[in-house]
């Protein structure tokens, strides 16, 4: 396999954490998706949770939501892969790419009064954690996820980025995009 060229871009909204849940709240909807998930129940950071998700988004202020796009080469994305050989596809492209902006909102909470990203799922002691631990043995790390908050992430896409979601589906799409977040007061 050659090395895939891809571009990035990345995009920037912020939003009053009120607006955010008004807008993209929608629990019934993407907890479906959670739960075709085999992480599903399985992670401290992920669906479902045991704490009040409209309490936890509105005890911060705003959200700035960061969306990093990347667009791959045609003959890239029109090639067949194995499913090994997309998986590294994706460790070498889009989870490089999302782990630079988790690192860059993770040095960020710093810089706010109160703040939290939403950079999840968390992978810093097992994938399984709840099938090993009682409780979350790491809070002051955990990070939860967008969907597990109920957030529809495609909704966010069009909605405020006018970009369509596209599911990779066993074979690397034209774009893939990932949307880290930060929750915080000033």
């Amino acid at each position: 396999m050659d090395n895939i060229n891809y571009e990035v871009k990345k995009f920037y909204k912020t939003l009053p954490t009120i607006e955010f849940h008004e807008k993209f709240f929608n629990y019934e909807l993407v907890q479906g998706y959670c739960k075709e998930c085999p992480r599903y129940n399985t992670n401290y950071s992920c669906s479902p949770l045991d704490i009040n998700i409209e309490d936890y988004i509105l005890n911060f202020e705003y959200i700035d939501i960061i969306v990093t796009q990347l667009i791959f080469e045609e003959k890239d994305y029109s090639a067949d892969y194995s499913k090994e050989e997309l998986n590294n596809i994706l460790n070498e492209t889009f989870f490089k790419e999302k782990q630079k902006v988790v690192d860059k909102v993770l040095e960020d909470e710093s810089k706010y009064t109160k703040a939290q990203s939403l950079s999840g799922p968390c992978n810093y002691c097992a994938p399984n954690c709840k099938e090993i631990y009682e409780e979350c043995i790491h809070p002051e790390i955990r990070r939860y996820s967008l969907a597990s908050l109920g957030i529809d992430s495609r909704k966010i896409l069009k909605d405020l980025f006018d970009i369509e979601l596209l599911l990779i589906n066993g074979e690397l799409p034209k774009y893939l995009n990932n949307i880290t977040s930060i929750l915080y007061t000033k």
